[in-house]
């Protein structure tokens, strides 16, 4: 899978070799492109907090000429519709939020997720994983999926370490790793034992690096100028995911929901 431009696929494939100062850049021009073509060289290095010579080595390589030849790119992109936000909105963490969302929306129809939405739908079982704030976010996964199919689990368990549960998982399973943002230490092995495994991949700009080395990857721009993060982006995406596998599952899906509804009214659960 790829992203929706020219310039976030160059970043994605550069991304694991690329030196701090370098993705600084590249976290800010995935999330803000337009500024490419409204701000100069040194007005990128002093948005990013980095030297005009480090904006313009990223810039070479990444393959580009220079910052103009990167703008034209752009450009032409910009005339076959790349998304600019639009909103009066005043805040900017709003701002940031929305300009993100219209990334991702950009990301996903510039991709074909058939194939995901099966393999999510048609697995044997799905394991989701999440540590520290990903950890909501798998959860929130779990629970909406379960609206559409069986056997949906979180790992690790609780008490239990997650190599046990990563020797158990099959060629017929699909695994879904959140990582977004301060991912714990061992999360480069997780992704290296899931290796060859059916798996999708959620994560920021800093999770680039993983993108070669699962099956299916999806990018959710995060908004590293903000002291705390939003997690609309990624919940959005759940959103989206689930109810394409809702969607593809149809009546087997809806009778499993109504089950659940049945369920919730016998034990009185729920309001």
């Amino acid at each position: 899978m790829t992203n929706h431009n020219s310039l976030s696929e160059r970043i994605t494939q550069q991304y694991s070799r690329l030196t701090e100062s370098s993705r600084r850049v590249a976290d800010y021009l995935q999330l803000n492109p337009e500024k490419i073509l409204m701000l100069s060289t040194a007005e990128i290095a002093e948005s990013c907090s980095v030297s005009k010579t480090s904006v313009s080595r990223f810039i070479r390589q990444l393959g580009y000429d220079d910052h103009l030849a990167l703008r034209q790119e752009l450009m032409q992109e910009r005339d076959k519709g790349i998304p600019v936000l639009t909103s009066n909105i005043d805040d900017p963490g709003i701002q940031n939020d929305m300009r993100a969302l219209e990334q991702l929306w950009a990301q996903l129809a510039a991709i074909d997720v058939t194939g995901l939405i099966d393999a999510i739908a048609r697995a044997k079982r799905v394991k989701i994983i999440g540590y520290r704030n990903s950890y909501p976010l798998a959860m929130h996964f779990r629970q909406q999926l379960m609206q559409c199919r069986s056997d949906v689990e979180l790992l690790p368990l609780p008490g239990q370490t997650l190599g046990e549960d990563l020797v158990s998982i099959g060629d017929d399973d699909f695994v879904i790793v959140i990582g977004i943002r301060r991912r714990i230490s061992q999360f480069e092995k997780i992704i290296q034992h899931l290796n060859g495994k059916p798996c999708l991949l959620i994560t920021d700009q800093s999770g680039q690096k993983y993108a070669s080395e699962v099956t299916h990857f999806l990018l959710c721009y995060m908004n590293n100028q903000a002291p705390l993060d939003s997690y609309a982006v990624p919940m959005s995406l759940i959103s989206y995911l689930v109810n394409k596998v809702y969607r593809h599952l149809g009546q087997n899906a809806a009778q499993l929901s109504r089950n659940i509804s049945h369920s919730y009214s016998l034990l009185s659960e729920v309001e």
